[in-house]
């Protein structure tokens, strides 16, 4: 049997949206269903992904419920149990001080130790609106960790270190999602055991290189801030540039271990329906549809996996 993971990278709205695009594509036309991987790794919008599929929720309707389509009797469940997605509420005034002094002191006596993004979650004011407060009803999904492997991301405002939870760390999976995707400046960080933590995405856009060495024989990557193209044109590549540049030097230390990484990223036809903002949510359904278009494309010219 094929062992086979999935790492869901951030992305925001549009990188869920991403997400369901591909899942669907792969779990219909080659008949690869997340819900039986070995492992998923979700990191911020992808935790989220992660978090639904380990509920059982099939990834044929994923594309279905971005676009507001009626879904099989299997994924209502999931929803039912789920409860309605609220809306963002207003977003408070921000506090001036550091979210966390302690941790920039550290990092001026230790500056090599740290990443980039850890220092910029100490140094933003911390957020003001919960997380909770936005995003879908984990808590009344699982009573438990899932049973098959899940690891969820999140950066620590203590140590300013990656955890994953899952793994380094015990929560319920509904404190996890909303650590991973506490972005730095605008949702709060979240309090686990005394200790506050920020988006995973602060570390890693991925965190695919948690997977070397674990005798996997395939990983997917769904990574919807990367791109296909090395040099492009457009302004909004250039930072999609410096993700796949990270994720190029995880997909060598995966594959140093003898695992094949697939990575799914947009083109520059994908990328043009994306846009640069990721917390549009009325880009959802054009941005599942098209990546349901590129991924189908890709697969039956031969591109992927």
């Amino acid at each position: 049997m094929t062992r086979i993971g999935f790492v869901l990278g951030g992305g925001g709205l549009t990188g869920t949206a991403f997400h369901a695009g591909v899942l669907a594509t792969f779990a219909q036309e080659l008949d690869v269903d997340a819900r039986d991987a070995e492992i998923i790794v979700g990191t911020s919008a992808g935790s989220t992904a992660a978090a639904l599929i380990r509920a059982g929720f099939p990834p044929h309707d994923y594309v279905r419920r971005m676009t507001g389509d009626s879904l099989s009797s299997e994924a209502q469940r999931v929803m039912e149990q789920m409860g309605p997605v609220p809306q963002p509420p207003k977003r408070g005034k921000w506090e001036r001080r550091p979210a966390s002094p302690d941790l920039l002191r550290a990092m001026a006596r230790r500056p090599w130790e740290f990443r980039i993004g850890a220092a910029v979650s100490a140094a933003l004011p911390a957020g003001t609106v919960p997380v909770a407060a936005v995003s879908p009803g984990f808590g009344s999904l699982f009573h438990q960790w899932p049973q098959k492997t899940m690891w969820i991301s999140a950066v620590s405002l203590t140590s300013g270190r990656r955890v994953l939870f899952g793994k380094d760390a015990r929560t319920t999976v509904a404190n996890a999602v909303s650590a991973s995707c506490a972005i730095p400046g605008y949702f709060q960080p979240v309090t686990i055991d005394g200790e506050q933590f920020v988006d995973g995405g602060m570390h890693s856009t991925h965190h695919l290189d948690t997977l070397a060495g674990l005798g996997l024989d395939l990983v997917i990557v769904s990574a919807p801030l990367s791109t296909t193209d090395w040099f492009a044109t457009e302004p909004g590549n250039v930072p999609r540039m410096v993700i796949r540049r990270q994720l190029a030097k995880e997909v060598a230390k995966v594959e140093k271990g003898g695992t094949r990484v697939v990575v799914v990223a947009p083109d520059a036809a994908l990328r043009a329906v994306m846009g640069t903002n990721t917390m549009v949510i009325e880009k959802r359904a054009p941005v599942a549809l098209a990546t349901q278009e590129s991924v189908l494309r890709r697969i039956r010219t031969g591109l992927l996996p």
